[in-house]
């Protein structure tokens, strides 16, 4: 009885295989660094992340190399004018209470707790006086 012949070796199989492996691992990381870029910012990560108490959190561009910032510094808020030459500070806001949602303020301005608010309805009205008649 002869040997058996040795096993052939599929050197073009092999090369493809390789390159499909290749190709998926490529397509994670993109995937991976798109995911990043879309939803990093939403949970914390990224480049908008706070860094030694800074945070951007909002720019406008107004022409070439000339952009408002609004950057969180502690519990403030900064309106920066940044151009090449210089960045000069706007305005400063103090958030040490958060803001009011929208529907709370018209809530309370319908009450009367606001300025500027319509009397309670329940109240007395304009023409009504304490004394007796």
């Amino acid at each position: 009885m002869a040997p058996p012949p040795p096993p052939t070796v599929d050197l073009g199989g092999a090369a493809v295989q390789m390159g499909v492996g290749l190709l998926v691992i490529l397509v994670v990381i993109l995937l991976a660094f798109w995911m990043l870029r879309r939803f990093g910012p939403r949970l914390g990560l990224g480049g908008r992340s706070l860094a030694h108490g800074l945070r951007l959190e909002g720019h406008m561009t107004l022409g070439p190399r000339k952009n408002i910032m609004v950057v969180r510094f502690l519990n403030k808020l900064l309106v920066l004018g940044v151009t090449d030459q210089s960045i000069n500070l706007l305005t400063e806001v103090d958030t040490s209470h958060e803001a009011q949602e929208f529907q709370d303020a018209l809530d309370q301005a319908r009450k009367g707790g606001g300025p500027g608010g319509p009397p309670d309805a329940g109240g007395p009205g304009p023409g009504a006086s304490g004394a007796g008649g």
